[in-house]
């Protein structure tokens, strides 16, 4: 099969509707040169009921009794559905042979054939059921140090990535510290970073100022992305402190897991703001009107192999950069971002920063278009090529190597 024939099929560990991770950025792109169908985690029957009603109770629900491959832009997504509770080993187990049904028949009515497959889960209770060219495995942070943010038990996200790595073809990771924690434990893989969304540019472009900082002093501190127990709150803390002539804005959900002491921090100073889930359009003028944008993790185990992918969308926006703790972020040298090893440093820092907030612009904006998801698919495309070909050369010296067997040792196998 040539490239240009080629489909993918995605096993997502989130749903499509869901807030964007790097496989929703990668399936995108790879929709503009082939056939994708993006499979989201199974869904429970009981799933459109968990909060209760609201607004998309209905829709989720219309969802769960249809399961029909759907198109969302460029690609096709589907639901498959699985007996609650989802995640109990058990039901897991029981759920497998309607679950393998449900997604071979999605895969034949999105017309692909023999595609390669990009799991990030379901191996190997998936393994063939999209009668597969190739399975390539993506692993994107530290196997069980997130553990508690997700609410799962460690071990078994363990022995998940474990059966990941040792069912595919071809692994994937996105930082480098990874990927070497990987080939500490056996397993070969090939980095392939996150990226800018290069539609995205225009967006962050055209954005105006958004009324929700009027009326905020500056300077304008800020962070987008989930709330949890990564940030570093006492850093937080300390900035607040050493601009309370300014304002630090959190843009995001406040995680339900997050701790007593770190809500506490939140609440301690009034010139910090939380403002919400905000939808993926009100985001580039969110960023693009911070006066430094902020990355202010602790060191932690998740935090030294995570590979934030909201660095993107902070390069193009243009604002200066300071983070702390993800040892990724080293790997992004100033003007692109400023990492400080420590608080006193963060602090020094964004005082630097702030004195001349356009140093480094069009570096960063230069930087992030030269860095794009499409870019990111052209890689994966080229890995799959290379994949195919040794396998097809494998195939051809093992036939070679019969064709040449002395007839004595040949017969005698």
């Amino acid at each position: 099969m040539s490239p240009d024939e080629r489909s993918y099929v995605i096993y997502a560990p989130t749903a499509w509707e869901s807030s964007r991770q790097p496989l929703h950025s990668l399936a995108d792109a790879l929709s503009a040169r082939h056939p994708v169908l993006y499979v989201d985690p199974p869904l429970s029957p009981l799933g459109p009921f968990r909060y209760g009603l609201r607004s998309s109770t209905l829709p989720n629900l219309r969802a769960v009794v249809h399961r029909r491959v759907r198109s969302a832009g460029r690609l096709k997504v589907f639901s498959p559905l699985a007996l609650p509770p989802v995640e109990h080993p058990r039901m897991r187990a029981l759920s497998q042979p309607l679950l393998r049904a449900q997604i071979a028949r999605a895969v034949r009515n999105a017309g692909l054939v023999r595609p390669v497959v990009v799991a990030a889960r379901g191996i190997p209770e998936w393994a063939g059921v999209a009668h597969e060219l190739l399975c390539v495995g993506a692993i994107m942070d530290h196997p069980s140090a997130g553990a508690a943010l997700m609410g799962r038990d460690a071990t078994a996200l363990e022995s998940e990535a474990s059966a990941l790595c040792e069912g595919t073809d071809l692994m994937l990771t996105t930082s480098q510290a990874l990927r070497e924690l990987l080939a500490e434990r056996g397993w070969t893989s090939e980095l392939i970073p996150a990226g800018f969304r290069g539609e995205l540019a225009d967006v962050f472009d055209r954005a105006t100022a958004p009324p929700e900082y009027a009326s905020l002093p500056r300077p304008l501190l800020g962070y987008t992305g989930g709330i949890d127990d990564r940030l570093d709150f006492e850093l937080i803390l300390k900035l607040a402190d050493r601009f309370s002539h300014g304002s630090l804005v959190f843009v995001g959900t406040v995680s339900p897991r997050l701790s007593g002491e770190a809500r506490a921090a939140l609440a301690a100073r009034a010139n910090i703001h939380l403002l919400g889930l905000r939808g993926q359009a009100d985001l580039p003028a969110l960023i693009r009107y911070l006066d430094v944008a902020l990355m202010p993790y602790r060191d932690s185990v998740f935090t030294r192999y995570q590979s934030p992918i909201k660095v993107w969308e902070y390069l193009y926006a243009g604002p200066p950069i300071v983070g702390t703790g993800s040892i990724a972020l080293r790997g992004y040298p100033p003007p692109l971002v400023n990492y400080g090893e420590n608080s006193d440093a963060a602090l020094m820092l964004v005082e630097r920063a702030l004195a001349d907030p356009n140093t480094g612009r069009d570096e960063r904006r230069r930087f992030a278009l030269a860095n794009t998801w499409d870019d990111r698919a052209r890689q994966l495309d080229v890995l799959v090529d290379q994949r195919l070909q040794d396998a097809v050369s494998g195939i051809d010296e093992d036939h070679l190597g019969s064709e040449l067997a002395p007839p004595a040792l040949s017969s005698g196998r």
